[in-house]
């Protein structure tokens, strides 16, 4: 929460969270109940909550942050950005609509408390939840905006089954991504343009993500685009960290998109294991990544990022990391085991490549 003098509502021209939903209609007291009983009956995903305190503080410029039982005091105002910052992990932010504004608005009519019209706030609403005490006043809502969802019931499990919906509408879409940067210096070739399975391995790889994702990328070097323009491409706005480059222009560019990244140097990835990591993704975590189990290592470059990576991965990178294994080793991620680890295995040397080509003759991926 974080908690500013009540005689401040302004109504922000920014929003907080890229899925928040503000709730007006009930007392704030409820309201703050009902985002516990929320939070408590949601205990996969992560639910934040933006309020008001309603008792005045002397310092307009001091803002409260109370997170994880820790309250921390700062001597300054917090700007939009900052507060966007603070619940980037978040999967959903319920905001007190009745003293902020928000993207998406939820109206509950339960006849406790006086219904106050504004007009600006059922313009955003999407839905009211009204009972028998307030039916009449709901349909006459509607009829003047008809935009509106009515939904009976304003008992928690009502409310509660509509928040699920919300939360599963909100998980990002998929795309596909896959990195060709890196200079080949060992394998001494481009190795995204070697052939293991009767075409170049980037669009062998291309192909398999194709299928499962909503849509595909190449990750590449601006001065490389054109090798691989035939599909969409993504060129690095961040340069010289490696595959890191890749993965965060990639989430810049897709903005609220996870990504499925894939390295050019897997060959023998397949369907089965991509499709184990799709089925076994968690979108409320920053990632879903394989463990391998003969490294021991988490592997980077076979993973899922959800769209709060960005904002986690870019304030790493700014305090000095630029390995994507170690942040994902510092953060909030979903780990899986693979079915086929020696799928996970990247081919880096010419002797290598040799030994995977007469494999192939006697494997079916």
């Amino acid at each position: 929460m974080i908690s500013k003098d009540h005689k401040h509502h302004q109504q922000p021209n920014y929003q907080f969270h890229k899925n928040e939903i503000g709730i007006w209609g009930i007392g704030c007291t409820a309201l703050g109940q009902l985002y516990i009983n929320i939070k408590n009956a949601n205990t996969s995903n992560s639910i934040a909550y933006y309020d008001v305190k309603h008792e005045a503080v002397s310092n307009d410029n001091c803002t409260s942050l109370n997170y994880k039982n820790v309250e921390l005091h700062l001597n300054q105002a917090i700007g939009a950005h900052q507060v966007n910052q603070f619940f980037n992990n978040a999967d959903l932010l319920i905001i007190n609509g009745n003293h902020h504004f928000a993207k998406k608005m939820i109206l509950i009519l339960d006849g406790k408390k006086e219904f106050k019209p504004n007009e600006a706030h059922l313009e955003k609403t999407i839905a009211v939840l009204y009972n028998d005490d307030t039916r009449t006043l709901a349909n006459q809502l509607y009829e003047a905006n008809q935009h509106l969802e009515l939904i009976e019931g304003t008992a928690f499990s009502n409310i509660n089954l509509y928040f699920q919906k919300l939360i599963q509408e909100q998980i990002p879409a998929l795309n596909g991504l896959i990195l060709t940067g890196g200079e080949s210096t060992r394998m001494k070739q481009n190795k995204s343009l070697l052939v293991y399975h009767h075409e170049v391995q980037w669009l062998h790889l291309y192909k398999l993500l194709a299928t499962q994702c909503e849509k595909t990328y190449v990750s590449c070097a601006e001065k490389n685009a054109l090798l691989y323009a035939e599909k969409p491409v993504i060129s690095d706005n961040f340069i010289g960290y490696g595959p890191l480059s890749g993965i965060l222009s990639a989430l810049l560019t897709l903005k609220n998109k996870a990504i499925l990244v894939l390295a050019c140097d897997l060959p023998l990835i397949n369907e089965d294991t991509i499709k184990q990591l799709i089925q076994e993704r968690d979108s409320s975590k920053m990632a879903t990544t394989f463990l391998n189990p003969e490294s021991n290592f988490l592997e980077p470059l076979i993973t899922i990022y959800e769209p709060k990576a960005l904002q986690i991965m870019l304030a790493m990178l700014a305090q000095g990391y630029t390995c994507p294994r170690k942040m994902l080793m510092q953060n909030d991620i979903k780990i899986i085991h693979p079915k086929n680890p020696a799928a996970l295995k990247n081919i880096n040397f010419p002797e290598e490549k040799e030994q995977v080509l007469e494999m192939l003759k006697n494997i079916k991926l």
